[in-house]
C-alpha cells in the first residue's frame, strides 16, 4: 500500500528490499523484533518494537545538527539510536532509496547541543540518553579522520549501506533515520507530524 508520503510503500509480512524495478521485490523474513507496542505510527513512518522509525534519504541532504532538529519537531523525536544487528536491519530496509549515507543519534560529543564541539568527559553517547550496549563499526572505525577542507572532526555517527557506522564530520550534508515512541496521536499530533511531511 503506497502513502502519499515520500513515496514509502508498507507491507504486512516481511521485510522488503526494492530489487531494480516495482515489479521485483525481494521479500525476506522479518528480523527478530522486540515485544510489539501498538503499532500506531503517523504516516510514513515505520513501527518497530515499541519505536517509529521514518528514514529520510533524499537528494537534499542535511548536517548532523539540522537532521537532529528535525527529528525533535515530531513528537519528541531523537536521531535514532541502535541497539541489535536486528535494528540495524530494520533501518537498512527501510532506507531503500540509498542516495547517501544517513545520520544516526551517536555522537562523541555526548549531549551536547553542538556535537562539533565535544565535551571534555563525554566519549560516545546516543542522544536519547539509551545505554551504548551494542556497536557496528566498519573496520578501522571509529578514527577521527580529518580530511583536507574539513572544517571539525569526526564527532557524528553515520551508517553505511550496509548497516556499519562510521564517524564524520558533524557539518556534511547526509539523510537521517528518526526514531520516538509509539503513542497515542490526536489531531494536535497530527497536525504537527505535517511539519516533517511539508518539509520534503
Amino acid at each position: 500500500m503506497e502513502t502519499n508520503f515520500l513515496g514509502l510503500f508498507h507491507f504486512a509480512l516481511g521485510s522488503c528490499l526494492f530489487q531494480g524495478s516495482l515489479s521485483c521485490w525481494l521479500c525476506q523474513g522479518p528480523p527478530s523484533t522486540p515485544a510489539p507496542g501498538d503499532r500506531k505510527c503517523l504516516p510514513g513512518w515505520w513501527p518497530y518494537g515499541r519505536y517509529c522509525y521514518f528514514t529520510y534519504n533524499g537528494k537534499v541532504g542535511y548536517s548532523w545538527p539540522e537532521a537532529r532538529h528535525i527529528c525533535q519537531e515530531v513528537n519528541g523525536g531523537e536521531l535514532a539510536s541502535i541497539h541489535s544487528r536486528a535494528e540495524v536491519e530494520f533501518v537498512r530496509n527501510i532506507n531503500y532509496t540509498k542516495y547517501r549515507y544517513i545520520w544516526i543519534g551517536l555522537t562523541r560529543g555526548g549531549y551536547a547541543d553542538d556535537p562539533s564541539v565535544p565535551h571534555p568527559l563525554y566519549e560516545w553517547a546516543w542522544t536519547d540518553l539509551t545505554s551504548l550496549g551494542f556497536t557496528n563499526w566498519a573496520p578501522g572505525e571509529p578514527n577521527e579522520a580529518f580530511h583536507n577542507g574539513d572544517v571539525g572532526k569526526e564527532n557524528c555517527e553515520e551508517m553505511y549501506h550496509d548497516g556499519t557506522w562510521n564517524d564524520n564530520n558533524c557539518m556534511q550534508k547526509r539523510g537521517f533515520v528518526c526514531r520516538h515512541r509509539q503513542c497515542r496521536f490526536t489531531s494536535f499530533t497530527l497536525l504537527h507530524s505535517d511539519k516533517l511531511s511539508n518539509r520534503f
